[in-house]
C-alpha cells in the first residue's frame, strides 16, 4: 500500500490530481467507504484538502477550528482516534456540506512533522465496526508518509490557493431587519476536554454541583441586563431561559453520566452533543428552540466547570463583527459585546425563534436558515449583510462594497427627503384621502410605527409576541401586553387581530398531528370556533384592556360568513363578561382579513356582518393562484400586479363599497410602492404597511393623481401579460411618482 500511495503522489499530473489519487488508493487498500485528508492551516484550523467518498465540492469549503471536532482531537493529542459511533461522541462536529451522515465509524490518524501535527489521515465505515490494533497502526502509517507529502512545496502551494475563498453570496430568512458592512467572525469552537475518565466520582460530582452554581450565577448577571428591562416578548423568553438553567432533569442525566465514569465536562458535553443531533431532526420549530437553549446551556455549564468565566471569548469580537454561529441561544446574544457586533448569520434560526425576537429588542441585524455559512467564511472575511433581503455577500469586490456604502447611505438620504410630508394625512394630487396605517405584532413594531408617523396601527399580529413559549398566554398576560401596546400607540386606532396560530406558528399546547398543508389545515379562526374558551379568554383581555375606550378586533382566515357570525356570537359572551367586572370598553367594532377566495365570492353578504375589514394579500393570493408563498419554486412565480389578481381585489373592492364597509389592504402588497399605485387605482383608500414602509407609500400619495391611475388599472385588468408592473412603472415614472422600493 506504500508503494501504491508513494506513486500516486509522485506520478504526473496536478497536485489536486495526486492528492485524490493518494486517498482513493488508500481507501482501497483498507476497503474504507471514505478516505479523507485534513491539513492544518495558519491559524490552527483543519482545512479539507482531499477525499474519496465524501463530496468533492466539500473540499477546500469544510473546515474545523483548532481543537474542533474528531479531527482536532486527533491532531491536538497526537494518537490515532477511533470511535465506532461517531454521532453520539461528545467531540463529534457535523458538517452537512460533506455527506458524512451514512458513516458512522472514524479513524483519524495525525499527520506528525517536526514533533506537530500538520494534519490528519481520516477513513470511514457505513457499516458498524470496531477497528482493530491493526487497522489502527496502518492508517498510523500511511499517516506518517502523507505528513512527508504536506511538507512538499507544491502541495503546500495547491492548498494555499484552494484556501484563498472568492467572493460569494449567501441567502437566508430575515430574524431581524438591517444593513451592516463589517468583517466576519465565527463562534468559539467549544472547549478542549483535558480529561475524559473520572477517578473520583464524588469529586465529579462536586465539581457538577460548583459548575451548575457559578452557572446560574453568571445567568443572572447576565439576564438582568438593563437595556432589555422593557417588557415584551423577549423578557418571558429570557425568563423561560432562567427556568430552563434551574431545571434538575438535564441535570440529573449529567449525573447518570458522571455515575458512568465520566468527568463533569465529558458529561455535560454527552448533553450538549445530543441536543444537537435532537435538533438537526426536530420537525418543530418550538422543539428546535428549547433544544438550541439546551446546547446552549450545556456548553455554559462545561464552562463554568472548567472555571472558566461563561463569557470567555465571546465578547472578543473585532469592530464591526459580523458573528457567524451554527445557532445560539438568547443568552449567547446577550453577553456579545454590542459595542463591536454588527449583525448575526446563523445556519438554524427562524423569524419566530428566539435568537430572533432578542436581536429585533436590541436591534441587531440577523438573518436565519443560511444553509453551510460557517463552511464558507474565515475570520477577518469583509461582509455585506442585508438583511431586509435575506443575504450575505461574502468577501465582495470592492466595487461591491462600495455600492452598500453609498446605499446605506443613499438610505440616510431618502429618508431626510420625506420631511416633507409633515404630520397631516396623506393626501392624492386630486384630493384624495390615503389613510397609511401600519403593521404590529411587537412592541417594538408599534414604537417604529409612532416614529415613523403611521396614522393607526391597522393590523396588531396578536400571537407573534407569545410564540416564544410552550402554551398560550392566560388572560392576566395579555390584558399587561394590549394595555402596553395601547399605550404606545396613544391615541392611534389599533385593530387587533386575534390568534393567527396554525401553520408555522403553533405553540407547541395546540400541536397535533402533522398536516400535508398546513397553510389550509387547521389554523386561525378553524382553531378559535374549535376551542371556543380560547378564543374567549382572548377577547375578554382585550375587551379589559380596552376599558372606557375602543376596541377594534378583527377575525382572522374566515372562510364563509356564518363563521363571522359564529366568532361574533363567542366576542358577546366576552363583552357581558367584561361589563360584569366593570371592564367593558366604550365602543367595540368588528373586522375580518379577507384571505379566502371563498369569502371574496360571498362579498356583500359577509361585509356586512362586520364594521371594517382588511384583505390579507399575502395568504388570498397564494390560495388564489394555488401557489405556496413560502416554497422554493413558487414564492416568487406569480406577481400580485397580475391581471387575474387585480381583478379579484377590484371584486372586493365593489363588495365593500356596496356594503359601506371601511376596507383597507395589509398584506406586504399594501408596501410595496408599485403595488400601492395599483391599489389606489383600484379604489383602495387605506394601506396598513410596514413601518419602514409608512413614510415611502405616503410619499407615492402624495404624488399621485388617484383618477388617472384607477383609468391605468381598469385598461391593465383586461391585459393578458403575465404581470403588468412594468406598465405600472411606466406610468410612476411619467407622473413623477417617487419609488423607493430600497426602504
Amino acid at each position: 500500500m506504500l508503494r501504491a500511495v508513494r506513486d500516486a503522489v509522485a506520478m504526473d499530473a496536478t497536485a489536486a490530481d495526486r492528492l485524490n489519487r493518494a486517498v482513493a488508493v488508500i481507501a482501497d487498500a483498507l476497503t474504507a467507504d471514505v478516505c479523507s485528508l485534513y491539513l492544518q492551516q495558519r491559524d490552527g484550523a483543519m482545512i479539507l484538502a482531499a477525499t474519496h467518498g465524501l463530496r468533492p465540492d466539500a473540499v477546500f469549503r469544510t473546515r474545523l477550528s483548532g481543537g474542533e471536532g474528531l479531527v482536532g482531537v486527533a491532531a491536538a493529542s497526537h494518537r490515532p482516534v477511533a470511535i465506532r459511533d461517531v454521532q453520539t461522541h461528545e467531540a463529534f462536529a457535523y458538517r452537512p456540506e460533506t455527506g458524512e451522515d451514512p458513516y458512522s465509524t472514524f479513524l483519524g490518524a495525525p499527520l506528525l512533522r517536526g514533533g506537530a501535527a500538520v494534519g490528519v489521515l481520516v477513513i470511514q465505515h457505513a457499516q458498524d465496526r470496531s477497528y482493530s490494533g491493526d487497522d489502527i497502526e496502518a492508517v498510523a502509517i500511511v499517516a506518517a508518509l502523507m505528513a512527508e507529502v504536506a511538507a512538499d512545496p507544491d502541495f503546500a502551494a495547491f492548498v494555499a490557493a484552494g484556501t484563498a475563498a472568492p467572493a460569494a453570496r449567501l441567502t437566508g430568512a430575515r430574524l431581524s431587519p438591517g444593513l451592516a458592512i463589517g468583517v466576519a467572525a465565527l463562534r468559539d469552537p467549544p472547549l478542549p476536554i483535558q480529561r475524559m475518565v473520572a477517578e473520583d466520582e464524588s469529586e465529579e460530582l462536586r465539581r457538577l454541583a460548583q459548575g451548575v452554581d457559578r452557572m446560574r450565577n453568571e445567568l443572572d448577571t447576565l439576564l438582568d441586563d438593563p437595556s432589555l428591562d422593557h417588557a415584551g416578548e423577549h423578557r418571558d423568553i429570557l425568563d423561560a431561559f432562567r427556568l430552563a438553567a434551574s431545571d434538575d432533569g438535564w441535570i440529573r442525566r449529567i449525573r447518570a453520566g458522571i455515575a458512568n465514569g465520566m468527568t463533569a465536562e465529558v458529561a455535560a458535553r454527552r448533553v450538549q452533543t445530543e441536543a444537537r443531533i435532537r435538533m438537526r431532526r426536530a420537525q418543530s420549530a418550538y422543539l428546535r428552540d428549547r433544544l438550541a437553549d439546551m446546547d446552549d446551556l450545556a456548553g455554559r455549564l462545561v464552562r463554568a466547570i472548567a472555571a472558566q468565566s461563561g463569557d470567555d471569548g465571546m465578547h472578543a469580537l473585532p469592530p464591526n463583527a459580523i458573528l457567524f454561529a451554527h445557532a445560539l441561544g438568547p443568552a449567547e446574544v446577550l453577553e456579545l459585546d454590542r459595542g463591536a457586533l454588527a449583525g448575526l448569520v446563523l445556519e438554524e434560526g427562524s423569524a419566530s425563534s428566539h435568537v430572533a425576537v432578542v436581536a429585533r429588542a436590541l436591534g441587531i441585524p440577523a438573518i436565519g436558515g443560511a444553509r453551510n455559512a460557517l463552511a464558507g467564511v474565515q475570520p477577518g472575511d469583509p461582509i455585506v449583510l442585508d438583511a431586509d433581503r435575506g443575504q450575505v455577500l461574502l468577501r465582495p469586490a470592492n466595487q461591491v462594497m462600495a455600492s452598500f456604502e453609498s446605499a446605506v447611505a443613499a438610505k440616510a438620504a431618502r429618508k431626510a427627503s420625506y420631511a416633507f410630508l409633515g404630520d397631516a394625512p396623506s393626501r392624492t394630487r386630486d384630493g384624495e384621502g390615503i389613510a397609511v396605517l401600519a403593521n404590529a405584532g411587537l412592541l417594538l413594531d408599534v414604537e417604529s410605527a409612532v416614529a415613523e408617523g403611521a396614522e393607526e396601527i391597522g393590523l396588531f399580529r396578536t400571537e407573534l409576541s407569545f410564540l416564544g413559549r410552550a402554551g398560550l398566554p392566560t388572560a392576566e398576560e395579555q390584558i399587561a401586553l394590549y394595555r402596553e401596546v395601547r399605550d404606545i400607540a396613544g391615541d392611534r386606532a389599533i385593530a387587533f387581530r386575534t390568534f393567527d396560530h396554525g401553520g408555522d406558528k403553533t405553540p407547541a399546547s395546540l400541536a397535533g398531528t402533522r398536516e400535508n398543508n398546513p397553510a389550509l389545515g387547521w389554523r386561525a379562526l378553524r382553531i378559535a370556533l374549535d376551542m371556543p374558551e380560547t378564543l374567549r379568554s382572548q377577547l375578554y383581555a382585550l375587551a379589559v384592556a380596552a376599558s372606557d375606550g375602543q376596541l377594534d378586533v378583527m377575525f382572522p382566515m374566515a372562510a364563509e360568513a356564518a363563521e363571522i357570525s359564529a366568532a361574533r356570537a363567542i366576542l358577546r359572551g366576552a363583552l357581558e363578561q367584561a361589563e360584569a367586572d366593570g371592564a367593558a370598553p366604550a365602543k367595540v367594532r368588528v373586522g375580518v382579513a379577507i384571505e379566502t377566495p371563498s369569502l371574496v365570492w360571498q362579498g356583500e353578504t359577509a361585509l356586512r356582518r362586520v364594521d371594517f375589514a382588511t384583505i390579507g394579500t399575502n395568504d388570498l393570493l397564494q390560495f388564489a393562484f394555488a401557489a405556496d408563498r413560502d416554497g422554493v419554486r413558487m414564492s416568487e412565480r406569480y406577481d400580485a400586479l397580475s391581471p387575474p389578481a387585480l381583478a379579484m381585489l377590484r371584486h372586493v373592492v365593489q363588495s365593500a363599497k356596496r356594503a359601506n364597509t371601511p376596507l383597507s389592504v395589509c398584506g406586504e402588497m399594501a408596501s410595496d410602492p408599485l403595488a400601492a399605485i395599483a391599489l389606489i387605482g383600484l379604489g383602495v383608500r387605506r394601506l396598513s404597511v410596514a413601518p419602514a414602509a409608512v413614510k415611502p407609500i405616503r410619499a407615492v400619495a402624495a404624488h399621485i393623481d388617484a383618477a388617472e391611475a384607477a383609468v391605468l388599472i381598469e385598461e391593465l385588468i383586461g391585459s393578458e401579460e403575465h404581470s403588468v408592473r412594468d406598465q405600472v412603472r411606466e406610468f410612476a415614472e411619467s407622473a413623477d411618482i417617487p419609488i423607493d422600493e430600497q426602504y
